[in-house]
């Protein structure tokens, strides 16, 4: 079986389109169609259906698809390493990082990496701390920032920092940055709590079972950018890093006071597979990410302890 083929299977699979297929790899449209019913007959079943919407995978079809794809994608990097021995650093870079990090870093990362690493075409995604997991361990992304600690061993990874989560209101609340609450008054507010674990849901809950809190959670919401609105208009109140929400509490749309006794905190890490396969655009988008975060941080856009310093590095290995 030639990987060539296998590659245009994902492909198609992934555009739904015979035609977008073809434009992305520069493949005449008949001749992908012959691949197809070559691999179709290769492997002995029908892949996809053909419809007037374009190429629908079959249950047969989306199982190769999931079995495959991280796999090219593996072949892919390690042709890639092979080329990155040369002085010129090229290739293609997937990190993945949860809204709330994203918020913060996805666009000022985005033009650093531009302007030093010009020849990387660099795709960020965004998705839960369980999600980037299992995107990384697939190989669909390259690296991921994430709310640590991680908790597969298969994985290297590097404390980032470490920043202070707050009560975050509406702009007609009475919360201030001056004003502390502590922990044990959170059960007075309506929250406003992601139901996904881990991350900051597991961190609250947690706190309220240690101190013995009765916490009063109105809404569940997953979406970061809902939480935030819901929020403004004055629905509940959120438990947030001040970072997610810097712009909003700048113009006075949202308003945050600091939590205490005890006060509670989430980790960032990045992490990454050991065997990656593109050691020298790693260890550069490393000090890329270090790079910015510290930036971040000195310009106050990130509050938070540093947990790293600048020296260019990437674990082989945990």
């Amino acid at each position: 079986m030639e990987i060539r083929r296998l590659g245009y299977f994902v492909r198609i699979a992934e555009e739904g389109s015979l035609s977008r297929a073809s434009g992305v790899l520069g493949v005449a449209q008949p001749a992908l169609s012959r691949q197809m019913r070559m691999l179709e007959d290769e492997v002995g079943v029908t892949l996809f259906l053909r419809t007037r919407r374009g190429m629908q995978l079959t249950e047969e079809g989306k199982h190769l698809h999931e079995t495959v794809s991280g796999p090219l994608r593996q072949i892919n990097l390690a042709f890639q390493n092979v080329r990155s021995f040369s002085s010129k650093i090229e290739g293609n870079v997937a990190i993945g990082m949860p809204a709330t990090a994203e918020y913060v870093l996805a666009q000022p990362l985005v033009r650093r990496v531009s302007a030093s690493l010009p020849d990387i075409k660099l795709r960020v995604v965004e998705g839960p701390a369980s999600h980037l997991l299992d995107w990384l361990l697939k190989g669909e992304i390259d690296i991921a920032v994430l709310y640590g600690p991680c908790p597969n061993d298969k994985l290297s990874d590097r404390d980032l920092l470490v920043e202070e989560l707050v009560l975050v209101g509406g702009p007609d609340s009475k919360l201030s940055p001056r004003k502390l609450v502590p922990f044990a008054k959170i059960g007075d507010y309506p929250l406003i709590l992601p139901s996904l674990r881990p991350g900051i849901r597991s961190i609250v809950d947690k706190t309220a079972v240690r101190t013995k809190t009765k916490l009063n959670i109105q809404i569940e919401s997953d979406s970061f950018q809902l939480t935030k609105e819901l929020i403004e208009s004055g629905m509940g109140y959120g438990v947030l890093p001040y970072s997610s929400f810097s712009r909003e509490a700048e113009s006075g749309r949202l308003k945050y006071s600091k939590i205490n006794n005890p006060t509670i905190t989430q980790y960032l890490i990045h992490a990454g597979r050991p065997l990656c396969g593109k050691p020298r655009i790693m260890a550069k988008l490393d000090m890329l990410i270090r790079e910015e975060i510290a930036g971040l941080s000195a310009s106050g856009k990130w509050p938070a302890k540093l947990l790293f310093n600048l020296e260019p590095s990437w674990p082989d290995n945990k």
